[in-house]
């Protein structure tokens, strides 16, 4: 799809642009897209997720999504709070040592951004960050 699928946040009611309107057809372009559950821009928009737009509740269920490394297609990896994952050039990974070409980066407090090769060693990171937090929107991509 070219647009990374039909539940992203340019088609939430929950985006400010969309004033309350699933898959409006008309959102208001002058706003920035931005995330009245969570406070946040989501600059994105087509190719940011959330449970939120399946729910429909004002109360955030889950992280937010981005698409990730395309790997035989897209996966949707969370963000580090309300941090997005960053697609970038050449790297090493910080889970494996492996270089990369294109890979993920991430930004954390106190420390330089974390790089990885993939969307698998991204999440595996994640998991040892957000103990106890699932991200169901990410399951299906295993661990090699």
């Amino acid at each position: 799809m070219p647009n990374g699928g039909p539940d992203n946040c340019a088609t939430c009611g929950f985006n400010r642009r969309n004033r309350g309107v699933w898959r409006n057809p008309a959102p208001d372009e002058s706003e920035l897209p931005h995330c009245e559950i969570r406070g946040v821009t989501v600059m994105a928009d087509h190719w940011t997720y959330c449970q939120n737009w399946h729910t429909r509740t004002r109360q955030p269920v889950g992280p937010i999504y981005a698409s990730g490394l395309y790997e035989n297609g897209y996966r949707r990896i969370p963000w580090h709070g309300n941090v997005e994952p960053e697609r970038v050039g050449p790297g090493v990974c910080t889970k494996c040592g492996r270089h990369f070409a294109d890979g993920l980066e991430i930004a954390v407090v106190e420390s330089a951004p974390k790089q990885f090769c993939s969307n698998l060693h991204y999440l595996l990171w994640w998991k040892g960050e957000h103990h106890g937090e699932a991200a169901p929107m990410s399951d299906g991509m295993g661990e090699h």
